[in-house]
């Protein structure tokens, strides 16, 4: 039996075509993309124009206000942190003020009644007594003892003769060293607390810029709600100076990170 004649391959003709229709549909999408072959835009009509430039200004204001109204809460939280920091620290101040001055007081009370005694042995005429008391007078009011004394003739035992007028607790020279302690943790104590009030007046400043900034939201978003090209226009201006001012006096203040 004769072989057939080899089977013919499949026709090119329609696969080309078909290569050829989607070649042009991508020319075709290229030229839109490109913007060949369109028409030209028609004139602008002049109420879509100032429709246009106010959605700008507004998408504008409204960016610049959200970002600055963020920073300026950011910020109060910062300066209200620092206030309670600053509060803490001068409560602890406080109290060491009071624990240095109430050792202070007891000391003063030691010394007091040391002296006391130390002065009827001196009355009594008891030297060894007297000079016992001094040997054990506290440091500050070993140095003022010393001053008292300085014009007094003395005897063996360091005792004067003739006991001065006064006493030597009302020296300047007689300085307790935890009364002097007291007085530097109140001063500290003060110190932080005029901090603590400085940090609370820079929150609320803060706090007072967000509001303006939240009334530049609030003007700037119905800007766009109403019709009338003047209040449109008298909106958007209110809510442009008011952020113009509040981001000035954002910027003024000082910052914490």
């Amino acid at each position: 039996m004769a072989q057939g004649t080899d089977a013919p391959g499949p026709s090119q003709g329609p696969a080309g075509d078909d290569d050829n229709g989607v070649l042009d549909q991508l020319s075709d999408v290229v030229d839109v993309m490109l913007g060949e072959d369109l028409a030209p835009p028609e004139p602008e009509d002049p109420w879509e124009r100032r429709q246009r430039l106010l959605d700008s200004w507004t998408a504008i204001i409204l960016a610049i206000a959200a970002v600055a109204t963020a920073w300026a809460s950011f910020q109060a939280s910062q300066w209200s942190g620092a206030q309670s920091d600053a509060q803490a620290a001068s409560a602890i101040a406080r109290t060491d003020a009071g624990r240095a001055a109430t050792a202070a007081t007891q000391q003063t009370v030691i010394d007091s009644q040391m002296w006391l005694s130390w002065l009827d042995a001196v009355n009594a005429g008891d030297r060894r007594k007297a000079g016992f008391l001094d040997d054990r007078f506290s440091p500050a009011l070993k140095a003022a003892q010393a001053e008292w004394v300085g014009g007094v003739k003395l005897d063996a035992n360091g005792v004067p003769v003739v006991v001065p007028a006064g006493t030597p607790l009302d020296l300047p020279s007689y300085v307790v060293p935890e009364q002097v302690a007291s007085d530097a943790d109140s001063a500290k104590a003060e110190a932080l607390l005029a901090e603590a009030d400085a940090a609370a007046q820079k929150s609320t400043s803060f706090v007072l810029i967000a509001v303006l900034l939240a009334l530049v939201l609030f003007f700037a978003s119905i800007a766009t709600k109403f019709t009338g090209p003047k209040v449109q226009v008298l909106l958007t201006s209110v809510a442009l100076v008011v952020l113009g001012l509040s981001v000035v006096r954002l910027l003024l203040l000082p910052h914490l990170l």
